[in-house]
């Protein structure tokens, strides 16, 4: 009796804990729906209001940023995601998940919006853009700029898988990393949809 008593409270526990945590998908931009439908928003209205869309998320997460800094920042995303074949949406989500829309974030060797590693990227930076130092890596134009094109480098790699992609940016496969920016890119696309 105490056995089973001891094993249906453990089945009670655990499907507590199970109904309180928010599901982990290995994949959340592969098997997002809403991913899938925005790449089909591409008329100038959508562009404008997706620009509109990004701004507005920026202020929500960082109260302190400026609206002429936000959409300055929304502004250069539209300009190099559309040139890097990019979702906007995507290199959003990723400069908030990465620095919380802070121009001057800088951990571990990341730098910027975007975090760029320049240790690691900095030699192949040098030769490809006119950014020779940690100081200019921090601009927000040219911060963003490099990120969008590690970015689609990394996917393109991945044969157009955006999880794999998102792994490579990251550095490493990390499940929590993916579904951070898949929610902040869920909340971007909510504000776009109330437009």
């Amino acid at each position: 009796m105490k056995k089973c008593l001891c094993t249906v409270l453990c089945f009670l526990i655990f499907s507590f804990f199970l109904s309180e945590v928010k599901p982990v998908l290995a994949a959340p931009f592969t098997s997002s729906r809403e991913y899938q439908s925005m790449q089909n928003s591409r008329s100038p209205r959508d562009q404008h209001n997706k620009t509109r869309a990004i701004e507005s998320y920026f202020r929500r997460v960082n109260p302190r940023l400026s609206a002429a800094n936000a959409s300055r920042y929304a502004g250069m995303i539209e300009k190099y995601a559309a040139h890097y074949k990019l979702d906007p949406f995507l290199v959003a989500a990723i400069l908030v998940k990465e620095s919380t829309v802070k121009p001057n974030a800088v951990s571990k060797g990341n730098y910027g919006l975007m975090q760029i590693n320049w240790k690691a990227n900095g030699p192949w930076i040098r030769k490809t853009f006119p950014v020779r130092n940690t100081k200019q890596l921090l601009e927000p134009e040219n911060n963003i700029r490099i990120g969008a094109h590690i970015l689609a480098a990394n996917i393109q790699r991945a044969k157009g898988d955006v999880d794999k992609g998102l792994d490579r940016y990251r550095g490493r496969s990390l499940a929590s990393y993916r579904n951070s920016v898949m929610r902040h890119y869920s909340s971007i696309c909510d504000i776009f949809r109330r437009r």
